[in-house]
């Protein structure tokens, strides 16, 4: 019962805070001004994560402890590569989706 008393606490917690961080601008509204430097900031902070997340899963294998396993023959990296090409050409999440994972797939079925 403790133990569900905890995680209970801890839940009711994080989302405090997570509703405190993410309205303080809206609470103060012009009180405070936020510079155009930080604005443009903020605009790459998106890809930023979404590298951080895909950057280990292209480039590392599965069981990958440190950077130093890196394979050039990983099929992961083949369909990112292709990936990247097809969005580059195409601007089409749907085509960019399909020719990655094709790739990936012949690669590693093939492999």
């Amino acid at each position: 019962m403790q133990i569900d008393l905890n995680i209970t606490l801890l839940l009711i917690g994080m989302t405090l805070v997570t509703a405190w961080s993410r309205s303080f601008f809206l609470m103060l509204g012009d009180r405070i001004k936020v510079s155009p430097l930080m604005l443009e900031s903020i605009r790459f902070a998106p890809l930023a994560a979404m590298i951080a997340i895909l950057a280990p899963e292209i480039f590392l294998p599965a069981n990958a402890s440190n950077v130093a396993q890196f394979d050039i023959h990983l099929p992961n990296i083949w369909g990112g590569i292709a990936a990247l090409i097809a969005f580059h050409f195409s601007r089409n999440m749907l085509l960019t989706l399909l020719v990655g994972m094709t790739v990936f797939a012949v690669i590693r079925f093939w492999a």
